[in-house]
Parts: C-alpha cells; sequence; structure tokens
C-alpha cells in the first residue's frame, strides 16, 4: 500500500484520502485510525491482509493526515464520520464492508455497525470497548474521576495551547506517545495526564526514551502528518465526545453483525476487562487477549494482531 499517492474521495464539502491494496474482488475491509495516528498506523497489518485475499482500504479521518482538516469542531461529530465512511464505501463501489477500528477508530465502527447496520458485516475492535450509553455526559464523569488535567479536558479547555506546546517538537511528541508497557506497570491518574507529561518531557530536554515502538522511518510520516494539519484539528474528535452522547441517545447497545474485540494486555487505560460488558451487547462476540503488548497493538505486537485478525475473518468473513 502506497500511503504516499493517496486516491481522494469527496465527504461533505471535504476530501477524505484513501489507500488500497489487495485484489478487487476478495472482501473488503476499512481500516480506521485513531488518536494520534494516521491511515499509516495500519502499515504492518495491511500485507497480512491482502495476503489472505482481502481488499484493504484504509483512510486518514478528517482533521488528520492528507484528508481535509476542517476547523470548526462541528465537522468531527460520529453522523460526519459515519458519512465519511460511507463515501468511501460509495467512492469504492462497495454496499457494504468488514470495518476495522483501532482506538478512536474502535468508537466509530462500534457507532457504524448500529447506525449504517446495513452496510457493515462485521466488525473488528482494537483496545477501544463497546460500551452501554452512560448514564451522564462523559466528560463530566472523567472529570469527577481523574481532574482538569486528564486530556480529554485539556483537549477541550485549552487545545489551541496544547496542540502548540505538541508542535515544539513533534518528534518528541511521538517519542513520548508510542511506547510499549513496561512491566509490573500500573494505571493511576497521572497516566492520562498528556500535555502535563508532555511538558515535562519538554523542560527535561525531550531525551531518548524506553520501549519506543516507532522506527525513525515511521516516525518520520507521522511528523510530516502532523506538520501539515497541526494537532488541534484531530482535538475535536475529543471535543464532540459529548455531542456523541446526545445523539446516542435512544439509540441501542445490541450489534448483531460477528464482532472480534482484540484487547492488548499491557493496555493501561484500557484493559482486557473492559471488554465483559460486551457479551451481552454482541451475541456474535469473540475476544482476544495479545499478551505483552500496550495501547500500540499494531506496532507492538503486530504478527499477533494479524495472525488474530486472519484467523478470525478466515472462519467468519469469505474472501
Amino acid at each position: 500500500m502506497n500511503f504516499q499517492s493517496p486516491h481522494f474521495v469527496p465527504s461533505d464539502s471535504f476530501q477524505i484520502a484513501t489507500y488500497a491494496d489487495g485484489p478487487e474482488d476478495g472482501s473488503a475491509i476499512l481500516l480506521v485510525h485513531g488518536w494520534p495516528e494516521v491511515a499509516y498506523s495500519w502499515k504492518n497489518t495491511v500485507p497480512a491482509l491482502v495476503a489472505a485475499g482481502y481488499r484493504v482500504i484504509a483512510y486518514d479521518l478528517r482533521g488528520f493526515g492528507q484528508s481535509s482538516a476542517p476547523a470548526d469542531p462541528v465537522h468531527y461529530a460520529m453522523p460526519q464520520l459515519i458519512a465519511d465512511m460511507e463515501a468511501v464505501m460509495d467512492a469504492y463501489g462497495l454496499d457494504s464492508a468488514i470495518i476495522c477500528g483501532h482506538d478512536w477508530g474502535g468508537s466509530i465502527v462500534w457507532h457504524a455497525a448500529r447506525m449504517i447496520s446495513h452496510r457493515v458485516e462485521a466488525v473488528i475492535g482494537i483496545c477501544v470497548p463497546h460500551t452501554s450509553r452512560a448514564p451522564v455526559r462523559p466528560l463530566k464523569i472523567i472529570e469527577k474521576r481523574f481532574g482538569a488535567k486528564h486530556y480529554f479536558i485539556e483537549f477541550r479547555d485549552r487545545g489551541p495551547d496544547v496542540a502548540e506546546m505538541f508542535a515544539q517538537d513533534a518528534d518528541g511528541f511521538f517519542r513520548l506517545m508510542f511506547r510499549s508497557t513496561p512491566p509490573g506497570a500500573k494505571m493511576d491518574e497521572t497516566f492520562t495526564f498528556i500535555p502535563t507529561k508532555f511538558e515535562k518531557f519538554l523542560k527535561s530536554g525531550s531525551p531518548k526514551l524506553k520501549g519506543e515502538v516507532l522506527q525513525d522511518e515511521d516516525r518520520k510520516h507521522f511528523v510530516e502528518a502532523y506538520t501539515r494539519t497541526g494537532f488541534e484539528t484531530g482535538m475535536n474528535l475529543y471535543r464532540n465526545i459529548d455531542v456523541n452522547w446526545e445523539l446516542a441517545e435512544g439509540m441501542s447497545d445490541r450489534i448483531t453483525q460477528p464482532v472480534l474485540m482484540i484487547s492488548p494486555e499491557g493496555d493501561l487505560l484500557l484493559p482486557p476487562e473492559l471488554t465483559e460488558p460486551m457479551v451481552k451487547m454482541c451475541p456474535d462476540l469473540e475476544r482476544v487477549n495479545i499478551p505483552d503488548c500496550g495501547h500500540w497493538a499494531m506496532w507492538d505486537a503486530p504478527e499477533a494482531l494479524n495472525g488474530a485478525m486472519v484467523e478470525w475473518l478466515g472462519r467468519r468473513a469469505s474472501v
């Protein structure tokens, strides 16, 4: 897959950068990235899926990579993100597809499975589990539990300042973010204080860090992508968390398509036990845990991740 030469798909008044590989007559699978990522995050996943006979389409979410990056947060609510997914399907002549998402991409595919269920054949979620609708606004819960320094709250309240700080050393930002989980590490509230952590990292001279999972060449691609868009447009996903909560009122929690949930055992923020409620909401569910792997599964344990996906797809989806 050539991540340097996208095919642009119109959606609303914007352009979505897409990247395709694999046989055109193979079953189609859409790959949806998260934050702070781009379609290039699937670099190690695409070859395995193509080798298994799938038509693979990855795309940069609006606000990311080579896609249009409107500034107004109104353009980043879940209906707009799902409309982009449909636009990609339409552009490639697909009535339906298998959809796979990591991180924020996980949230998007869980919504898509219900909002455009007739176009979703099967769903793969990586790290982010499907959850029932919260009883109150999610950001209120987050702020009460973790405080004002949680990155969700910081992105909402002081996004431009945070984005400018990240841009001061984009390479350092990705070195800090994309790391494996140290043995014995435990989750506490400071784990979510990303702006605070990065500020301290800058003040200490952006030192070399243990556990980096991106090679220099790969990290360069991320730096170039975020140099193009800046860091703030991606934060608009977080600014719509409460909006998405409002829009989901009355929506069923039930996902009827075949579902594969993949959980890295070293994901401190999203440990495998958070997937337990999915058993009642997803009647056709399989769960796979990946040992010795942190949140950035596509880089931290690509062979294990790819193996789990290909094995399940081979049993549940035709090629």
